[in-house]
């Protein structure tokens, strides 16, 4: 497994309101940057997202990858189940009430692709770039 690329910002808004926008996977600023779709498969039983398709695309391909999600006190966990050029991808939140009203919210993210001669450092170099965009839309939306 790679060493997880964590990233972080605090939000001025309530770990509820933050987790809620997580949650919110079909808008694909949630996504790398070459998300081109993101689609819900299955709901749990509060209507929060379980199972979702996400449509990757860049140059000359696009792929589909399958994310279980998992919810906990706090924190959401995508773990890819399925996909092509993904052989492992896992993108773990954990929100932190500060106590003043706002949340500091970590982000990390691990991936191995199954593409041959993709340099580790230009993969965890896109994955802080995604991350930061990630996060940075989150906390637009949250505050928002």
């Amino acid at each position: 497994m790679s060493t997880p690329v964590v990233r972080e910002v605090t939000i001025a808004a309530p770990v509820p309101r933050v987790i809620e926008v997580i949650s919110d996977l079909e808008n694909t600023d949630r996504w790398a940057n070459e998300a081109k779709s993101a689609k819900v498969q299955e709901h749990d039983d509060q209507g929060r997202p379980t199972r979702i398709v996400v449509t990757l695309g860049a140059l000359s391909f696009t792929t589909d990858s399958t994310y279980e999600v998992s919810y906990g006190d706090g924190s959401v966990t995508l773990t890819c189940v399925a996909g092509k050029l993904i052989k492992e991808s896992t993108i773990d939140y954990r929100a932190h009430d500060e106590g003043d009203g706002t949340t500091r919210l970590v982000m990390s993210s691990t991936m191995e692709v199954t593409v041959k001669g993709v340099p580790r450092w230009g993969l965890d170099r896109a994955m802080g770039s995604s991350a930061e965009k990630n996060l940075q839309s989150i906390k637009k939306d949250a505050e928002g």
